[in-house]
């Protein structure tokens, strides 16, 4: 894996991002956005990509110490958009403790060239571009979803970088149950590629997703059960709202990203037992997507001294987006060395 150059563009000052208010203004909290174009990388599964471009962003001085921040397949490296609510005093992202580096996922859109990329493979990617911003050394990962796999592959690969781990909301490897789920969803996309109905593909594979994310109990208490039938067609205010937000993801997610990422997420196993570096780990105790059972016990494996928490949440699995006071509980002390 080679690089072949690095563009940065620091945000003017007008338009930085203070993350004590939360919005772009002239501030200490200003981002840098960049991007690594690497020539080549070697995938783990086989095959390769060429001439790839990362997009990243830097929050904060670069003398800080540095922490990457990853989240879900549908978040990006603007880390003030998705978990805006972590940033600030005495919060996990503290600007004035720490530098924050978001990076976005690497996929192939290449159709005439399918190769599957890895949690490992993400993981080489974000080395490469801690590289080229001359960052030896993180003071943590910290990983929320497919984010947690990517930050368990970079701990379990380079140990030497990193003091500590971070993982949300992600284990070493997948229930059979999400790995099937994830299937249909590609079976879904699959269809709409050959199909031309691509989008529409989108909308029902993210709809059948958006059950997981979410706890039996929010669907069953929020969502009026009231049948609708009209002109011999019957929903209800759960199947619109579904329809609502399939939609919407699917106006700004590409197919092919949408795919390559859930194969991403198949794909991940990691042993636990090549995690050396003090590590937390946190469940919700309404996943069922990833169950805080099994994030327990990839705590319990891993070589290096780690612990486990679980959080209460209404949520499910999107928890992690929308619980985070106690995420900010957990996650600052370990960040601090207060145990």
């Amino acid at each position: 894996m080679t690089n072949q150059a690095v563009e940065q563009k620091n945000i003017t000052s007008e338009e930085r991002w203070n993350p004590l208010s939360n919005s772009l203004e002239a501030g200490a909290g200003f981002i840098e956005a960049g991007t690594v174009s690497i020539e080549h990388l070697d995938l783990l599964h086989g095959g390769n990509l060429s001439d790839i471009s990362v997009h990243y962003n830097r929050y904060g001085a670069n003398d800080r110490p540095a922490l990457v921040v990853l989240g879900g397949i549908s978040s990006s490296r603007d880390i003030h958009e998705w978990w805006a609510d972590l940033f600030g005093h005495r919060k996990p992202l503290d600007l004035e403790q720490f530098q924050v580096i978001g990076v976005d996922y690497i996929v192939n859109n290449d159709q005439q060239r399918p190769s599957l990329i890895s949690s490992f493979d993400q993981a080489r990617v974000i080395s490469e571009v801690l590289a080229n911003l001359d960052i030896k050394h993180l003071e943590a990962i910290i990983g929320s979803s497919y984010g947690g796999m990517v930050a368990l592959a970079f701990a379990h690969l380079f140990p030497q970088k990193l003091h500590k781990l971070v993982c949300i909301a992600a284990a070493h490897t997948n229930t059979q149950t999400s790995i099937a789920q994830r299937q249909i969803q590609q079976q879904i996309l699959q269809l709409g590629v050959s199909s031309g109905k691509s989008q529409e593909a989108v909308s029902i594979a993210r709809q059948l997703g958006f059950i997981s994310y979410r706890s039996q109990q929010e669907l069953e208490s929020r969502f009026n059960s009231n049948r609708i039938i009209e002109q011999q067609n019957f929903s209800n205010e759960l199947i619109n709202y579904l329809k609502y937000q399939g939609d919407k993801f699917a106006a700004k997610f590409d197919i092919e990203r949408y795919r390559c990422l859930s194969q991403s997420i198949d794909l991940h196993k990691v042993d636990p037992k090549g995690v050396v570096t003090d590590a937390l780990f946190i469940g919700i105790d309404s996943d069922q997507l990833v169950p805080a059972d099994l994030i327990k016990e990839t705590a319990n494996l891993c070589s290096g001294q780690s612990q486990f928490k679980k959080i209460n949440s209404y949520f499910g699995h999107d928890g992690f987006l929308l619980e985070a006071s106690q995420l900010t509980e957990s996650i600052t002390p370990f960040l601090r060395n207060k145990r």
